[in-house]
């Protein structure tokens, strides 16, 4: 009989741990699926922020031709 109830005790402990693997499972299995989703929100961002920069490169050249030549027309005066 104390067999019997030590076997049921091992039983349930195995069926608990079994339990909180599958609980521990899921929930990695959740996390890699948002750092994914967050991995390629990154990724966006990052681009646009390239965009961005290289857009604001060419503004800031495109200002300083028309300031050299805004300096051009006024020495000329």
């Amino acid at each position: 009989m104390v067999v019997d109830d030590l076997f049921a005790v091992l039983e349930e402990k195995l069926e608990a741990a079994l339990r909180k693997f599958e609980a521990l499972k899921k929930q990695n299995a959740e996390l890699d699926q948002a750092l994914a989703s967050k991995d390629q929100a990154l990724k966006e961002a990052e681009a646009a922020l390239a965009k961005i920069t290289r857009e604001r490169e060419v503004i800031r050249q495109r200002l300083d031709n028309i300031l050299t030549k805004l300096k051009v027309l006024e020495l000329g005066d």
